[in-house]
Formats: C-alpha cells, sequence, structure tokens
C-alpha cells in the first residue's frame, strides 16, 4: 500500500507550518509585536544541526539537535527582545515603530549570520550553502504493512509532542497563566502583581525556540540556506493571520489550509486546469490577502467588513444616546 504522495507533503508542511506560525501568533498577542525577524529564527534552527554536524563531522542524533536547535533560538530571539523591543516599549513606541525594528533586527541578524555561516564555509573547507543536516535516522520503517518515511514520523512526534506541551504550559501551569492575563488584559494584570517583563521573555524565549524547532523539521526534508526563513515568511504569516493573530488554534487550522492548497488544490488546478506548479505561493498570498480584507487581524485597520462593522457599532450608540 503506497501512500500519495501529496497527502504525505500535506501533512508534513502542517506540522512545519504550525511549529512556525504559532510562536508567532503567541508572540504577537501577548507582546503586540509583529515579529519580521521571526523568519531568522527558522533559519537559525535549521542551521543549528547543519553546523553541529558540519562541526564534529559525524552523524547527530535528533534527539541532541532538537534541543540544541530550540536554546539556538530562543537565545537569539531573547537577546533581540532585550536589546530592541524592551528598551522601545518601556520608551512606549507604537506598534508600527515595534514592526519597523523588528525589519532592522530581522536584515541585520540575517546578515550577520550569512557572513558567519561563508567563514565558516571557507574554514572548513565544506558546502554550507544549500546543504541539509547529517541526522542520525534510518529512511524507512515499515508500520503494519505499510513503509512510511522515520523523518516524516519524527517531525509529526516532534510537532505533536511541542503543541501539546505548550498547550498544557498555556493552561495549565502559573506561569502560562500569567502569559495568558497579560495577552487578555495588560493593566489588571499588572495590578495583579504580574511582571510584564518576565512575561515577555518567557514569552520570547517560547516563540523562538518553536520556530528554530519549525526550521529544524524543514531541514530534514529540503536543503537550506540562509534564505529559508525569508523563502517560508509568507506562508507563516498567512498561517497566523488566518488565526486573526491572537488564536493559536485558528492559526492551526491555517496551517491546514495553507498547506492543503499548496499541496493537494495546486495538484488539482495543475491536473484540470493547467496552472503550474509554480503559482503555489500564489495560493498563500490570495489566502492571505482575502482574509485580510474580509476578516481583518485584532489590531489591524482596514477590510470593508470591518469598516461597515465600526459604523454600524457607532450608529447604535448615537441611536442608544
Amino acid at each position: 500500500m503506497e501512500i500519495p504522495v501529496e497527502l504525505l507533503n500535506t501533512i508534513w508542511y502542517i506540522c512545519v507550518y504550525s511549529l512556525m506560525a504559532i510562536p508567532l501568533t503567541l508572540s504577537y498577542r501577548i507582546s503586540k509585536v509583529l515579529n519580521f525577524a521571526h523568519g531568522v529564527y527558522v533559519t537559525l534552527g535549521a542551521y543549528t544541526a547543519i553546523l553541529m554536524s558540519a562541526a564534529f563531522g559525524v552523524k547527530l542524533s535528533p534527539f541532541l539537535a532538537v534541543p540544541a536547535a530550540f536554546l539556538v533560538g530562543a537565545s537569539i530571539s531573547v537577546l533581540t527582545d532585550m536589546m530592541v523591543f524592551s528598551p522601545l516599549i518601556r520608551r512606549e513606541s507604537n506598534p508600527v515603530t515595534l514592526m519597523i525594528a523588528s525589519m532592522g533586527a530581522w536584515i541585520f541578524i540575517k546578515n550577520a549570520f550569512y557572513a558567519l555561516v561563508d567563514i565558516l564555509q571557507k574554514r572548513w573547507m565544506t558546502s554550507l550553502f544549500y546543504t541539509s543536516p547529517n541526522i542520525d535516522l534510518p529512511a524507512q520503517v515499515a508500520i503494519a504493512g505499510v513503509e512510511l518515511n522515520t523523518r516524516l514520523l519524527f517531525v509529526v512526534s516532534l510537532s505533536a509532542i511541542s503543541l501539546f506541551l505548550l498547550g498544557y504550559f498555556l493552561t495549565k501551569t502559573r506561569l502560562g497563566m500569567a502569559l495568558r492575563a497579560i495577552a487578555d488584559n495588560l493593566d489588571l494584570a499588572q495590578i495583579s502583581g504580574i511582571s510584564r517583563e518576565r512575561v515577555m521573555l518567557i514569552t520570547w524565549l517560547v516563540s523562538g525556540g518553536l520556530a528554530a524547532l519549525g526550521g529544524f523539521a524543514l531541514s530534514l526534508f529540503t536543503y537550506v540556506s540562509p534564505e529559508l526563513g525569508d523563502q517560508m515568511i509568507l506562508q507563516v504569516f498567512a498561517c497566523s493571520v488566518i488565526g486573526g493573530l491572537t488564536s493559536i488554534p485558528l492559526t492551526f487550522v491555517g496551517a491546514v489550509i495553507i498547506s492543503s492548497s499548496e499541496n493537494i488544490l495546486i495538484v488539482f488546478l495543475y491536473r484540470y486546469l493547467g496552472i503550474e506548479l509554480s503559482f503555489r505561493p500564489f495560493l498563500s498570498f490570495f489566502a492571505l490577502l482575502s482574509v485580510i480584507l474580509i476578516r481583518p487581524p485584532a489590531g489591524a485597520g482596514g477590510g470593508l467588513p470591518y469598516r461597515f462593522h465600526l459604523r454600524g457599532l457607532s450608529i447604535q450608540k448615537k441611536s442608544d444616546s
């Protein structure tokens, strides 16, 4: 029995997009920073295992690569917050300023990492561009008579465990509840004695680490370059925007929608309408634009239905008064 390639690719991309987009939604909901540097954390997570396996010259255990990728992504994310976002937030900068600052952080980190990879490539005399990590995993495993890709099973397990632990952390622990309290009502949470600085630190740590895990999961199936995060950022933002930039469950739904569009819908369009497979990114852009026009994310302006809704509220308030 052979499983269709389109279905396997859909499952794989659902896992990857979830690991990348859910932390973006989490960080925006709590910090209100639309972080364009998020793609850099994805790239760093993908390269962590590559650099480790190249440095030691051995196959790397996935159980060592996963925590290493998480720590690298979390560290750079926290460092970005400490050096860029926190000083601006203390000065009460508006969201537009924070977004522009995130663009600056994105460009700086990306180019600094690009230079580092180039230096290491020349020193180690090995290719570090368009490569993949040397992970110690067998190619196939047989389950109930069906040959399955071991790396796919690993990615599915990694995403399921990571998202389960994130859900448990947010709903069952005091620190996770503090994060939700800051996200729901900042002023009331601070009056209750919750430290905003501590919550922000944990938020960036978790979001950066999970994004890096998404990059590592992606590197198991494709060649990696320092442009990896930039190539994925459109799909990641599309998933988060479908979730309104506030809802983690809806962001997962967004990952399902975008992944299905890119792997199943595009094949249907190619077979029956002759649309080339290279138009795959257009589907993500179309989904992103449609959601922005029909149901703008929380805190975002624009969108005709959104404007009419506000107009209706204002008319109702005038009639009530």
